[in-house]
């Protein structure tokens, strides 16, 4: 599969739950541009988000991305495949009908980048966290309101920063999933500086309550998941210096 010589970085990929097709978002070249930014909000980088055949391994169609053809950072489906969530750089979160091809509904999410975005357990909402450091949770069913806002610390969101001797520092931008829910949608797995925190999702507000420090990196997490069985769950964290903990979290039994 080639991709288009003008954005040939692979931001994003996403299958469809049927199998029959994938998203791909690629962007654009870095710029390079000088250290000093005279302006806190740089222009978008340039995207696309293309559909693709998974049998044929044909590209299907290229979204059509307003105001204007933007990097997408993350995407994710529900779970049957209907509908597509997406964030930018822009900071704007679009969702698409993924039986027209089109966009349903779009609204400016976040203050900077939008770096991770997934649809709730009920998938009346969506989640996102953005370069303002807030993990917001939005109702997709009335375009752009906030059901609850919460500012998480700077090591869950990036950017993250692994320093060492001699005034070595490593900045990685956020790349990849920063936050992952549980089978029900009551906890959610977050990114911290020694390892993956979970948090409690309480009703109403929303509040974040922390529950449990999985541990185990010496290096800033920059990624999660999290797989959830009957009784058991499995949670994935990986940190800078290249390490990966897996741990299985056993069922409270009430």
């Amino acid at each position: 599969m080639n991709i288009d010589e003008t954005h040939p970085r692979i931001l994003s990929l996403a299958c469809s739950p049927s199998g029959s097709s994938f998203v791909c978002s690629a962007a654009a070249l870095s710029r390079s541009g000088s250290v000093e930014s005279v302006s806190r909000l740089p222009i978008p980088m340039s995207g696309q988000l293309l559909l693709w055949d998974t049998k044929a391994v044909k590209q299907q169609l290229q979204f059509s991305l307003e105001p204007e053809p933007v990097a997408i950072n993350c995407t994710a489906f529900n779970h049957n495949g209907n509908l597509l969530v997406t964030g930018a750089a822009d900071g704007v979160i679009r969702l698409f009908d993924m039986q027209r091809y089109e966009s349903a509904m779009s609204w400016r999410a976040h203050d900077g980048e939008v770096y991770s975005v997934e649809f709730s357990y009920d998938e009346n909402t969506v989640f996102s966290i953005g370069e303002d450091g807030k993990f917001i949770q939005w109702n997709i069913h009335r375009c752009g309101v906030k059901q609850s806002e919460q500012v998480l610390p700077q090591d869950a969101t990036g950017p993250f920063v692994l320093s060492g001797y001699s005034g070595y520092k490593q900045v990685q931008v956020p790349r990849g999933r920063l936050f992952a829910f549980d089978s029900e949608g009551h906890h959610v797995l977050t990114c911290s500086n020694g390892g993956g925190l979970i948090y409690r999702l309480t009703n109403g507000d929303a509040a974040l309550e922390s529950v449990l420090s999985l541990g185990g990196h010496k290096a800033p997490v920059v990624t999660v998941d999290w797989c959830s069985a009957v009784d058991c769950g499995t949670c994935l964290t990986a940190s800078m210096d290249g390490k990966i903990k897996l741990s299985t979290l056993l069922a409270q039994k009430p």
